[in-house]
């Protein structure tokens, strides 16, 4: 994330600047469907003070996604920061409503990211992908198995067949036993 941020994750508290800034104007969503997945962008920072309205957002487009049995994919691509506390909450809010059947993914772009996600143990946990497509790529195959999962498939004998002869087979036969008859 930018090096110019105005806000650390470091800060005890957190007060609004000179201009009463709201959480509303530092950090914006977009809600976004693809096919069962929902994809929420935030854009903005994304902080102890924006906390409240992060943890509100999320739980909306978690509860759309669980209407449709789909995923959450949270797109912070376009976030100028994003605090490590911020990041551990959306692990530990992954992880409850992973067991109530909606897998969230994380998109973040830069890779301290993902390692550092990887390196802390609250994080540990939660998808990261670079990209959406990536992300979307990751929770289809999984979308499809348990959907799947629940219903088998009867056994069927497969059929086996004779192979067919290769065309180029049968006209190299054709050309042998003309040459034989001659």
């Amino acid at each position: 994330m930018n090096s110019h941020s105005r806000f650390s994750s470091s800060a005890p508290s957190h007060s609004a600047p000179s201009g009463r800034r709201s959480p509303d104007q530092q950090l914006a969503f977009r809600l976004r469907r693809r096919g069962d997945i929902v994809v929420l962008a935030a854009r903005g920072e994304a902080d102890a003070f924006t906390l409240p309205l992060w943890r509100r957002e999320v739980r909306k487009a978690v509860d759309a996604a669980a209407a449709e049995s789909g995923a959450l994919i949270v797109d912070t691509t376009r976030l100028d920061f994003l605090s490590l506390r911020t990041l551990a909450t959306l692990a530990e809010d992954a992880h409850t409503y992973r067991e109530n059947g909606v897998a969230i993914c994380l998109v973040a772009p830069d890779p301290r990211i993902a390692r550092i996600a990887a390196a802390d143990p609250r994080t540990a946990r939660l998808p990261v992908r670079s990209t959406v497509v990536s992300a979307l790529t990751a929770l289809h195959p999984h979308r499809r198995t348990a959907r799947h999962s629940t219903k088998r498939e009867p056994y069927r004998t497969p059929q086996i067949t004779p192979p067919e002869p290769e065309p180029w087979i049968t006209h190299d036969r054709v050309l042998r036993d003309l040459s034989r008859r001659n």
